[in-house]
């Protein structure tokens, strides 16, 4: 009878395990991803790291530098790509005057300036003189679009002759975007952050409401490939990495990555390298550079980074080097081969979910929603990845959906809408909104 007894709870146990727990089990190894990588057409061993600054100015617009000055700084300090984007008025070589656009480009009345010399500009540009013929790369027209906007609803464009002159809309990323792309050039979003005042109000950042405005744009127009996510000293855009990732557990489920830049979008002397873009290209060129930023091949670095870093921090020194991207898609993971780094970080839904070289998407998926992207850090600064698209089977899960906009029914409640809209998103339009509307 005893035996009996032990018999029949040894089958009791068996059944419970057989099932219960193993499915459970099955159930969590069956989890396997389709690992899509923007780093998948880099030849690690030929191409080279290029050190990219995308976003810079003039005395041509609102700058206070001469182009000359702007260009030997940053190729003094081994930059090897640069894009004048002045403020309406479209780069056509540093070695030519443009066509400044008068009501930014006032300082060409107290300041008399000239363009580079053609030897100077060979120099730089075909022979890399002083740098053991390492040339800098002229990014051919490069401009910031919507020019004379209060709100700074800036977009840069590249490599087609369009906008100079152009007056932008308040409010309106679109008509800009839709132009360059129309002409067969690409853009990007700058400081995103700073249009919404995400850094007076943190949940912006992760408020689709508020987001939409890059949103839309951004899923309309394959040509607009991304925004910036770290913008001069991360003061006003401290959240623009927050932002990032709210926009890619939208974008990433509807097909759409969403690359981001870092930029000095300097004025000054003092205001230049500190962020730069590492381009990963086959060789230095127009042709390349727009392949790489169409396809994401390349990190966004950064010596500023108030909410990763901390308030304090200054990067000096080397950013972490970043050798190889490795996915293997048979087991799951991600890893990265770095050196002079500290910590290499993994990202997914704007919060960090493992440290290390390693990423096993299997052991975090409760975590993974749609993508992964990793940050490197060390006491040079901040590199951030471009995301990896994680997809489980059913990234429909993970989607999230914008918020239906609502309509006003008539023209007075209409008129109100735009009113608050914009009192909402100005400093002086807030105090007034909080003292009157609240």
């Amino acid at each position: 009878m005893k035996n009996t007894k032990k018999l029949v709870s040894v089958l009791l146990v068996v059944s419970l395990f057989v099932t219960v727990v193993m499915p459970l089990t099955a159930s969590a190894a069956t989890v396997s991803y389709d690992i899509t990588s923007p780093y998948e057409t880099v030849d690690w061993d030929s191409w080279n790291q290029y050190q990219a600054m995308l976003h810079a100015h003039t005395l041509y617009s609102d700058g206070t530098i001469d182009v000359k000055d702007v260009v030997e700084e940053y190729y003094r300090l081994g930059y090897d790509i640069l894009a004048i984007t002045d403020h309406g008025v479209v780069n056509k070589g540093w070695n030519r005057v443009p066509e400044v656009l008068d009501l930014i480009g006032y300082n060409q009345y107290i300041n008399k300036f000239e363009p580079m010399s053609q030897e100077r500009y060979e120099e730089i540009t075909i022979h890399g003189t002083g740098r053991d013929g390492r040339p800098m790369l002229d990014v051919s027209y490069g401009i910031e679009l919507n020019a004379l906007v209060m709100r700074k609803n800036h977009v840069n464009g590249f490599f087609v002759d369009y906008g100079n002159g152009i007056l932008g809309h308040e409010e309106d990323y679109e008509t800009v975007i839709a132009g360059n792309s129309a002409a067969g050039g690409i853009t990007f979003i700058n400081h995103p952050g700073d249009f919404i005042c995400a850094t007076r109000d943190e949940s912006r950042a992760k408020d689709l409401e508020q987001l939409k405005v890059f949103i839309e744009p951004l899923m309309k127009y394959d040509s607009c490939v991304g925004i910036e996510i770290f913008n001069l000293r991360d003061t006003v855009d401290r959240c623009d990495r927050i932002l990032w990732d709210t926009i890619l557990q939208y974008a990433i489920p509807q097909g759409k990555n969403v690359w981001g830049f870092a930029n000095d979008d300097s004025h000054a002397l003092e205001d230049i390298d500190v962020t730069r873009d590492i381009m990963l290209m086959p060789e230095l060129s127009n042709e390349a550079l727009r392949t790489a930023m169409e396809n994401g091949t390349f990190f966004a670095c950064s010596r500023y980074a108030h909410i990763e870093m901390g308030e304090d921090f200054v990067g000096e020194g080397d950013y972490a080097y970043i050798h190889e991207v490795i996915v293997d898609d048979d087991n799951d993971t991600i890893s990265v081969v770095a050196s002079n780094y500290d910590t290499i970080e993994w990202i997914a839904d704007g919060e960090i979910i493992a440290t290390g070289e390693t990423l096993s998407l299997s052991e975090h998926s409760d975590d993974i929603g749609c993508y992964v992207r990793f940050q490197v850090k060390n006491k040079g600064g901040i590199v951030c990845s471009q995301p990896f698209v994680c997809d489980d089977g059913d990234m429909s899960d993970d989607a999230v959906e914008l918020p239906e906009e609502h309509v006003p029914n008539n023209i007075i409640a209409a008129f109100f809408q735009e009113l608050l809209s914009f009192l909402r998103r100005t400093l002086i339009g807030e105090l007034i909104y909080d003292e009157f509307f609240l």
